[in-house]
């Protein structure tokens, strides 16, 4: 039994050496230790204790295999740790996992290929160092002579394998066991979309009689409001915001007509956990709000709006594909499987264009990007390619703060994406300002949340612990816009928000008033009071570091 003792400390010691290089939390560690442990000392306990002729050889296989999983799990781990600043549990890491698709997930083993490469050889080196280590214990061992296992072992066995049932009795152990971690995961995802699915039925048929919304429209007879929602896009990259490169010369040329707010930040790192507190009455300090409450969509509809849903995006995208089936007109122009597709953003141009002509008075039109979503350089055509090799301050900075070559290009690509979609939200633009000057207009553009590419660190992608992943554009344009002075004007752009407000600033843009209206979160809005803003869970403050 002595030998056994010695195989488990042994491989807990790996499950040490990924908590000791911050491949797992010590939470995650810790419990990951006692489920091996248990499992090793009752399982293979009870086996060796009732040892037979083969007994020997199956306890060998059982701590293999069982280490083996165990250490995959823990590189995993690791490598979400890294690529989304959070352990795979929340919403966000969920979705992003599970809401994916054969193409998406080609692309993302593309993108991050470096970091995929780094944490399998972490996976190698452990076990392949601690596997090693236990065939030489088992050399040691053949050489003592053995003792038969007495009545205080097998009781010892028993109790352990008792005690690895009771640890699965308990929901938290349970689910961190590395067997069950990825099905129950699953399990949990599934359970959520349907339970989107059908709140969202049940918010569809309140609209027969949403007389309790208390909706009214207070504005002219005709109206206009478009609402452009990027993906992945950091406002550190556009030069609107100050970037020494030339990545948004069309918005640059604009500046004038353009409010530009300089102090907005995403209230999550992924699509669907921001998008839905953007687009509902859910926020952060009430993340499930939506499941009772009318989104945007449906207030606009109450208050006589024909709705468009114009998305480069797939239809069936989980959450997202069941508030865009809410729209009374919807076009999904990319055929592909999802956002692996490089179908490029300037293809919404016409049925943008569509729905500028519909002849409703009032009219709100989603227009969702693909933006710079990674991989950055399936986001533009070639004659985009403008920062390429670009040796200019941008790059001397990045070399100078130790960015790798690869983190480097990235950033190439990834500024490419922002220009081009510089001539998209340009383009956008113009096309409102030509069309029906007649009635009063209104284009809002944000980003569903930002970028990590090489800002803070050697990564390039999705981030919860950079806030980079948090930082992003917002900026109106309207032609109604009332002239102001340009410190009133100043004042209002530096104005500090969180865009799990943003449906209130969109419902005084839709000139709607609802129970669900505060003008308190309308950035546009008199009466507008900033209030402490989050990323992570962590209080956020614009320009102090981020802690980790």
């Amino acid at each position: 039994m002595l030998i056994l003792f010695f195989r488990v400390l042994l491989s807990l010691a790996g499950l040490l050496l990924f908590f000791l290089f911050d491949q797992l939390s010590a939470n995650e560690c810790l419990k990951l230790c006692v489920l091996l442990a248990a499992f090793l000392l009752g399982i293979g306990g009870m086996l060796h204790a009732w040892r037979s002729s083969t007994s020997a050889g199956v306890v060998t296989v059982l701590v293999r295999i069982v280490v083996s999983v165990f250490y995959l799990d823990a590189a995993i781990k690791g490598f979400l740790r890294g690529y989304f600043g959070m352990r795979p549990n929340p919403n966000a890491v969920l979705q992003a996992m599970f809401a994916t698709d054969q193409a998406e997930t080609g692309e993302f083993f593309l993108h991050n290929s470096i970091a995929l490469a780094q944490s399998a050889g972490w996976f190698v080196l452990v076990t392949a160092a601690v596997l090693l280590a236990d065939r030489q214990l088992l050399r040691w061992q053949a050489a003592r002579a053995s003792r038969v296992p007495g009545v205080l072992q097998k009781s010892f066995a028993a109790s352990m394998a008792v005690f690895l049932v009771l640890l699965h009795v308990n929901t938290t152990m349970r689910r961190e066991n590395p067997a069950l971690f990825w099905p129950l995961r699953y399990q949990q995802y599934s359970a959520q979309l349907d339970a989107m699915k059908s709140m969202q039925h049940a918010l569809t048929a309140a609209m027969a009689a949403p007389r309790d919304w208390h909706v009214r429209y207070v504005g002219e007879d005709a109206r206009t409001v478009i609402l452009v929602i990027g993906e992945s896009t950091n406002r550190a990259s556009m030069s609107l915001y100050g970037y020494p490169r030339a990545t948004t010369p069309r918005l640059d040329a604009m500046r004038a007509k353009l409010l530009v707010f300089n102090d907005v930040i995403s209230p999550a790192s992924s699509t669907v956990e921001s998008m839905m507190t953007m687009l509902t009455p859910a926020d952060i300090g009430n993340p499930d709000a939506w499941m009772a409450k009318p989104n945007l969509l449906m207030l606009a509809e109450a208050a006589g709006y024909k709705t468009f849903w114009v998305s480069n995006q797939t239809r069936n995208d989980g959450w997202i594909g069941l508030l865009a089936g809410e729209a009374d007109e919807s076009d999904f122009i990319n055929y592909g499987t999802g956002r692996g597709e490089n179908n490029f953003d300037g293809n919404l141009f016409q049925p943008f264009a569509h729905a500028l002509r519909d002849d409703a008075p009032k009219k709100l039109i989603v227009v969702h990007l693909l933006g710079a979503h990674p991989s950055y350089d399936m986001r533009y055509p070639s004659r985009f390619a403008h920062f390429d090799k670009a040796q200019d301050a941008v790059s001397v900075q990045m070399a100078s703060q130790g960015r790798s070559g690869w983190i480097r290009n990235q950033r190439d690509e990834y500024d490419n994406a922002i220009r081009y979609g510089d001539y998209v939200l340009g383009t956008l633009i113009g096309m409102a300002e030509k069309a029906k000057t007649d009635r009063a207009a209104s284009l809002l553009f944000v980003s569903d949340h930002g970028q990590e590419v090489g800002y803070s660190r050697n990564h390039a992608g999705h981030s919860a612990s950079d806030k980079s992943g948090y930082e992003i554009p917002m900026l109106i344009w309207s032609n109604r816009q009332a002239p102001q002075s340009t410190a009133a004007r100043a004042a209002l752009e530096s104005r500090p928000y969180q865009t799990d407000k943003l449906d209130a600033t969109v419902l005084g843009l839709l000139k709607i008033e609802t129970r669900y209206y505060a003008a308190h979160d309308d950035i546009l809005s008199g009466g507008f009071q900033p209030v402490q803003r989050f990323m992570n869970g962590l209080q956020y403050q614009r320009g102090a570091a981020l802690a980790r």
